[in-house]
C-alpha cells in the first residue's frame, strides 16, 4: 500500500507539466490573481454539476468532476501544497484512493458533489477575499486546509462514480494541449 502523498504528488507534477505547456497565461500571474482564477472555476463547477443534477446526466457529472479535480491540482500547486501528505489514508493506486475516500453517505451523488464543491470552495473564495480587505485570520492557513479537503471530497465522489480518473485527466490534458502550438511542436 502506498501513501496518499505517493499517489497524488506525482499528479501534481503532471499537472504543473500540463499547465507550463497549455496555461503559461495563467502561470504568469501573480498569486493572488491566480487563486481568484481557480476560485471561478469551481464556481462554474458548482454550475454545471446544477446542470447535471436537473438533466440527471451522470457522464455529465463525471467530466466536471475530472475538470474540478484538475483545478484543485493547479490551485494545490499554486499554493506549493502536497494534497496527498495530510491524508492519513493509503491505497494501491489513484482508483483505490478513490473509493477509499468515498464520502459514508446516502445522499444523491449531484447533491454530495454539489454541496460539497459549494462548501468547501466558498469558504476558500472567503478566504481569498478576506485578502482584499487585509482581514484578520490566516487565509494562507484556510487555503491550503480546504484544498486538501475539497481534492479528497472531489476524488470520493469520483470513487463514487467509478471514473478510471488516471486515463481521464490525461485524456483531458491531451484536449487541452492539442489547442496549444506548443504542443504541435513536441508532437512532430
Amino acid at each position: 500500500m502506498k501513501s496518499a502523498e505517493s499517489i497524488l504528488l506525482p499528479l501534481q507534477v503532471a499537472q504543473l507539466e500540463h499547465d507550463r505547456l497549455a496555461h503559461s497565461d495563467i502561470l504568469t500571474l501573480d498569486t493572488q490573481t491566480r487563486l481568484k482564477h481557480m476560485a471561478l472555476h469551481f464556481l462554474k463547477y458548482a454550475g454545471k454539476i446544477a446542470d447535471a443534477k436537473e438533466r440527471e446526466d451522470q457522464a455529465a457529472l463525471a467530466a466536471v468532476m475530472i475538470d474540478t479535480i484538475i483545478i484543485c491540482l493547479a490551485t494545490a500547486n499554486t499554493l506549493n501544497v502536497s494534497l496527498g501528505a495530510p491524508l492519513t489514508c493509503r491505497a494501491n493506486d489513484l482508483q483505490d484512493l478513490c473509493d477509499r475516500l468515498v464520502p459514508d453517505v446516502s445522499s444523491n451523488v449531484f447533491d454530495s458533489a454539489l454541496t460539497a464543491l459549494v462548501k468547501i470552495a466558498g469558504r476558500m473564495a472567503k478566504a481569498i477575499e478576506s485578502t482584499d480587505h487585509l482581514e484578520k485570520g490566516n487565509p494562507r492557513e484556510i487555503l491550503d486546509a480546504e484544498i486538501v479537503t475539497l481534492t479528497a471530497a472531489m476524488l470520493g465522489i469520483v470513487g463514487r462514480l467509478h471514473v478510471p480518473l488516471s486515463d481521464a485527466i490525461q485524456g483531458r490534458w491531451r484536449g487541452v494541449e492539442s489547442k496549444s502550438i506548443f504542443r504541435r511542436t513536441t508532437a512532430e
